[in-house]
């Protein structure tokens, strides 16, 4: 029998080997075995490996979440036009409520302001700021251009990862966007999922384009190009216009997002044989530098963000 399964495993389908047809009143037994279910009949005839199909329950959620934080946003401001002060109260990324000033003069003389300002919880060190803002908005035009992106790239990428895997790059797409907004625009209040939804673009971008040179069937390369045809046009006009109508681009939130999607991409993606062939072990030699790309962009992003980079809120 475990030969019959490893031939199904490595048949060209990759699907189903069959030496006879098994009775239509067979009684079955079925083994997890990571990734797949094995469908076996005890008549030992016939495997067939069937993927697991994910919802996106993460997309969803997230962007619930967004609408209810958006909605608390307007009755703290209890107006239309949302403010920095509000946008700060609700944790949009403040650079000086997330590291404290570098000036003792300057300590002295707006500490107070800022601990209320920011509220007091782990002043001045609200790190909970890289990550917050991802969840907030200023409007409902921020928010819906957004969601509409998030929905796309979202619930392509869960179906095929899982909420596990899918949930923590988010997490990690809007982490980068808002350390990279942090070092660069460290005097101005950002808030927006477009760090995140940057990471989710590149990273679908790059995971469709690959899957196009790894499948066969015509149908699934036309389905692959349609998905690149709605996300890319997204990614050219927001480097150039102000899609989600914050009245400000956030472009290091968006470069912070893209770079962490590509890098992420390049772990989990399945290369194609023409990149993995030119070196020895090449898959998981490209898994390797990936993932420690990751892991030094973060520590030194955050060793300069603390320990490098000055703050003043003057």
């Amino acid at each position: 029998m475990w030969t019959k399964i490893k031939d199904g495993f490595e048949s060209p389908t990759g699907k189903t080997t069959s030496n006879t047809s098994a009775p239509p009143a067979a009684s079955r037994t079925y083994a997890f075995n990571g990734d797949v279910i094995l469908d076996i009949d005890r008549q030992d005839t016939t495997v067939r490996v069937t993927s697991p199909s994910h919802r996106p329950i993460f997309t969803v959620a997230v962007g619930a979440f967004d609408i209810v934080l958006l909605l608390i946003t307007y009755i703290v401001q209890r107006e239309r036009n949302i403010t920095s002060n509000t946008l700060i109260k609700m944790g949009g990324k403040y650079v000086p409520c997330m590291k404290s000033l570098s000036s003792k003069a300057e300590r002295i003389d707006y500490d107070s302001g800022l601990k209320s300002q920011c509220y007091a919880f782990l002043f001045p060190y609200q790190i909970y700021r890289f990550f917050t803002p991802m969840f907030l908005h200023i409007g409902i035009r921020h928010l819906l251009n957004n969601l509409v992106f998030q929905a796309i790239a979202g619930s392509v990428l869960e179906r095929k990862y899982g909420t596990k895997i899918f949930s923590i790059c988010y997490i990690l797409f809007g982490f980068s966007g808002n350390l990279m907004s942090a070092l660069v625009s460290s005097k101005n209040v950002s808030v927006g999922a477009s760090g995140a939804v940057y990471g989710l673009l590149f990273f679908c971008i790059i995971d469709n384009t690959l899957r196009i040179f790894t499948i066969t069937v015509l149908k699934d390369k036309i389905i692959q190009f349609l998905l690149m045809l709605l996300v890319v046009p997204y990614f050219i006009m927001s480097v150039f216009l102000d899609v989600d109508f914050s009245g400000h681009i956030d472009h290091a939130a968006h470069g912070g997002g893209a770079l962490m999607g590509i890098l992420v991409a390049m772990f989990l993606c399945d290369m194609p044989d023409f990149i993995t062939v030119r070196v020895p072990n090449g898959g998981r030699r490209i898994q390797f530098i990936a993932l420690v790309a990751i892991i030094g962009y973060i520590i030194i992003s955050l060793f300069v963000f603390y320990l490098l980079k000055p703050i003043s809120i003057k």
